[in-house]
């Protein structure tokens, strides 16, 4: 199930740029406003989270370097649990007004989208960067190394990373294990601030067009749920423009 969600600037100024983790923050709080028991019960979960929102989508921004500058814009919210959609939709609803970081909003509109059935073989664009990773060797310690679709193994673990991510959503793995990503292209390298203050880390990430052939039930979940890590997060967002 899929919301877009209309959102205001009332405040003057510029939004930083890196704002996913305010969004996320905020977005936490409409859920506990709309469904404290669904809130609490995806806090304390040790496991994945099953929703997910993509970027501020920007109409008419103006050119600025400092910041974002803009007054309307829009974000989709996600998840394969419909539970999850409308308790956002009424946390936002409830209390429209919010922040990020000193700037002020309001929600303007919510549209619950109507549900799509994908085939096997689709188009998809980000609309929130991708992010995965591995561990690697170095210097005799195992790292964390944060993937480009460059890298075969980004690939192999965003394939792994769905199927966990599924077979844990339905207690049971897909039916039919097949997941390729056939092109990309308009490949753009991100980094992407999470955290706040001092303890914010610079995540590598990747904003890219690509086809998609893989079953229909991990295209689906793919599409409702994200691609990669840190859903939760707004990472792995994306659009279909060809089905």
């Amino acid at each position: 199930m899929r919301a877009k969600i209309f959102v205001r600037k009332i405040s003057k100024g510029l939004l930083p740029f890196d704002y996913q983790y305010a969004l996320a923050s905020m977005l936490y709080g409409k859920l506990a406003l709309g469904n404290i028991r669904l809130a609490n019960e995806s806090h304390s979960h040790q496991g994945f989270k099953f929703y997910n929102f993509s970027n501020l989508i920007i109409p008419t921004r103006k050119p600025s370097r400092k910041g974002l500058a803009f007054e309307d814009a829009h974000f989709f919210l996600t998840s394969p649990d419909v539970e999850f959609v409308r308790s956002f939709a009424e946390g936002l609803l409830q209390e429209p007004d919010f922040h990020l970081y000193d700037k002020n909003f309001i929600v303007t509109k919510i549209e619950i989208l109507e549900q799509k059935k994908l085939p096997s073989q689709s188009t998809f664009r980000t609309i929130s960067p991708i992010f995965i990773k591995t561990l690697r060797e170095e210097n005799g310690e195992l790292k964390e190394w944060e993937l480009y679709p460059t890298d075969e193994k980004f690939h192999e673990n965003i394939h792994k990373n769905l199927v966990e991510r599924y077979t844990e959503y339905y207690g049971a793995p897909p039916r039919k294990d097949h997941f390729h990503i056939t092109s990309i292209r308009d490949f753009k390298g991100k980094r992407i601030l999470i955290g706040s203050g001092e303890r914010a880390t610079p995540r590598r990430c990747s904003l890219m067009t690509f086809d998609l052939e893989a079953s229909p039930e991990l295209l689906n979940f793919a599409y409702d749920a994200g691609m990669g890590e840190k859903n939760a997060m707004g990472f792995g967002c994306v659009e279909v423009i060809r089905e």
